[in-house]
């Protein structure tokens, strides 16, 4: 929500908030599906969630006047996500809190591209990764079942 363009459409989910459902190791797991796709008729960037029950749900979009340069060439995908905390208290840990050889660690999975045709496609390699400070996690490669882990204690 720090981006000043972003038009916020659901009254339930919004970009930044906390999550209140999460997965336990020993336990229930928890799965969201997001989908961000150029919308054909307007060219805003659309953002939307699909609930546990196959509906999905508009989360809100960006106005194509915010990313001029995507608005005919070829879009960049990204996944990733961010902890924040006042110092000097320590860092919350990032997703799960495990390490990413555990495969007990926060994961994205069934990574898929779609095109401007609704086509979709699998997203089985490895993505160039930024990792903005020290001590930070680095995330797992994407195996064949397009699957990554990431996260730190």
């Amino acid at each position: 929500m720090l981006c000043p363009g972003f038009h916020k459409i659901s009254s339930s989910i919004a970009p930044g908030m906390i999550l209140d459902k999460v997965s336990r190791i020993h336990g229930p797991k928890w799965f969201m599906t997001l989908r961000v796709f150029k919308e054909k008729s307007s060219g805003d960037w659309h953002v939307y969630l699909y609930k546990d029950n196959g509906i999905q749900e508009l989360v809100g979009y960006f106005p194509k006047y915010l990313v001029p340069g995507l608005i005919n060439k070829q879009v960049e995908i990204s996944f990733g996500g961010y902890v924040y905390h006042k110092k000097p208290q320590p860092s919350p840990p990032m997703g799960s809190g495990y390490v990413i050889a555990s495969r007990n660690a926060a994961s994205f999975n069934i990574l898929r591209l779609i095109d401007a045709h609704g086509n979709d496609h699998v997203v089985n390699t490895d993505l160039p990764s930024y990792i903005d400070g020290k001590g930070c996690y680095t995330p797992s490669h994407i195996d064949a079942s397009t699957i990554f882990f990431y996260g730190v204690p």
